[in-house]
């Protein structure tokens, strides 16, 4: 019996190759079989993801003409993404990545940087690093998308944000599954992505944004709150090996913190309102909205020592700890050495106060519009943060029309609470939102 010849199997060939049982040259769609048929060239791995969308969106106007012009002769449009021997959607794909990759090199990174040391790091150190992990490669390749879809016309920005949602997917797939056996070797690796997953889930409200949806900014944010948290758990399971690792962590602490800096008169005033606010809201028998015994304080030690950092009188109640805090980033904000210093907020807040956000509990929600004021101040900076401020705040204000009436506490009834509403407001440009507050 005659011995069958070996051959490599085509394992990415095209449908009708399959269907013919004949070997496919994977060079398509449409590959050289269908060319010489004239058949309608289809690959299954090209229809499971939305990568094709991006493709289609990018044909001009005029190969998107030429390419339905070709349809209906049968006839492969001349200088269209799918010719005979041009770009195929594998080939795109490749090209795809490698703009996104340029252009978080060239830009999108930079949206990440707080100190002068975090550029060789974001751009240089964590795409290699990038290349020994699937969920980082693909993390900034999400983020890059996203970035790409705001600078793009409407036609195109649609396809990089459908590449970012399927690239998104699978890094947090990935993610996860690194998490659960993380070693010392992706400790590191798994902070980063953490931290970007925040500013990844803000960029993507962001991107599709539409008017009067301010109240799903408010989710937004709670969520980025929630995904800092799982960020700093990560950061506190080896916290001296996340200083001695290549983040630039270290180099961050080393400028120190605004511990002696005054604030302006109007702001210390706004944040001493708040204080005394926090107090009465909190004052027995009312306990606000959030009673000890469903919320607490967070008094984890990395928390304690970021407080003790900022104020040397102990808190004494819930949500002391947080406006503490909050005057901290006030600080730095004025000094102006830390860049986005505002965004260690979320996760030294704790998760108990994330939780109340989540609850609508008025006066975390008033505490969250004035640090609201500081995104505002900081958009400019950050691509992914225009208008988010604003949006916020409009998103609180409905929150507390349609929740705040829940609340026993008197504090509501206080001058002084209208008038931290119409402080906050003020500095965001939106005074007439607080005017019409009922």
């Amino acid at each position: 019996m005659q011995q069958r010849r070996s051959h490599k199997k085509s394992r990415r060939g095209c449908l009708n190759c399959k269907k013919w049982h004949t070997k496919c040259d994977e060079s398509g769609p449409p590959c050289n079989n269908c060319t010489l048929r004239n058949a309608h060239c289809e690959y299954a791995w090209a229809k499971e993801g939305k990568m094709t969308a991006l493709v289609e969106a990018r044909k001009s106007p005029a190969s998107s003409s030429r390419s339905s012009n070709s349809t209906s002769t049968g006839n492969p449009a001349e200088g269209s993404l799918m010719e005979p021997g041009g770009l195929v959607v594998k080939e795109c794909r490749r090209l795809l990545e490698l703009e996104l990759m340029h252009h978080w090199s060239t830009t999108t990174y930079k949206s990440l940087c707080t100190v002068p040391e975090d550029h060789q790091y974001m751009q240089l150190l964590m795409p290699q690093e990038a290349m020994r992990y699937d969920f980082l490669l693909n993390g900034i390749f999400v983020a890059s998308a996203l970035h790409r879809s705001t600078t793009v016309a409407e036609s195109e920005a649609k396809g990089y944000f459908n590449v970012a949602m399927e690239l998104y997917d699978r890094a947090s797939r990935s993610f996860r599954t690194h998490l659960r056996k993380m070693d010392p070797a992706t400790h590191h690796v798994l902070y980063i992505f953490s931290s970007m997953t925040a500013f990844i889930n803000i960029a993507f409200s962001q991107c599709n944004f539409s008017e009067g949806s301010e109240l799903n900014t408010l989710s937004t944010v709670a969520v980025a709150f929630d995904l800092l948290n799982g960020s700093v758990n990560i950061a506190i399971t080896d916290f001296q090996r996340l200083l001695d690792s290549p983040v630039p962590i270290r180099a961050y602490l080393n400028y120190g913190f605004a511990t002696t800096v005054a604030l302006y008169p109007d702001t210390q005033a706004a944040i001493t309102r708040l204080a005394h606010l926090n107090e009465i809201y909190h004052s027995a028998p009312y306990q606000g909205a959030t009673p000890s015994d469903e919320l607490s304080v967070a008094t984890s030690s990395s928390f304690s020592d970021a407080v003790s950092t900022v104020s040397t009188t102990p808190p004494s109640g819930p949500w002391d700890a947080v406006i503490a805090l909050l005057r901290h980033c006030f600080a730095e904000e004025q000094r102006d050495i830390l860049r986005g210093f505002c965004f260690v907020f979320p996760g030294g807040a704790g998760p108990d106060f994330t939780a109340a956000i989540k609850a609508f509990d008025p006066m975390a929600l008033l505490i969250l519009m004035h640090w609201a004021v500081l995104i505002d101040r900081v958009g400019d900076e950050f691509w992914w943060t225009k208008k988010l401020g604003v949006r916020l705040a409009i998103g609180i204000w409905k929150a507390l029309q349609i929740f705040g009436h829940k609340s026993t506490s008197p504090a509501l009834q206080t001058p002084e609470w209208g008038e931290s509403i119409l402080w906050a407001c003020t500095q965001l440009g939106i005074p007439k939102l607080a005017q019409t507050q009922g």
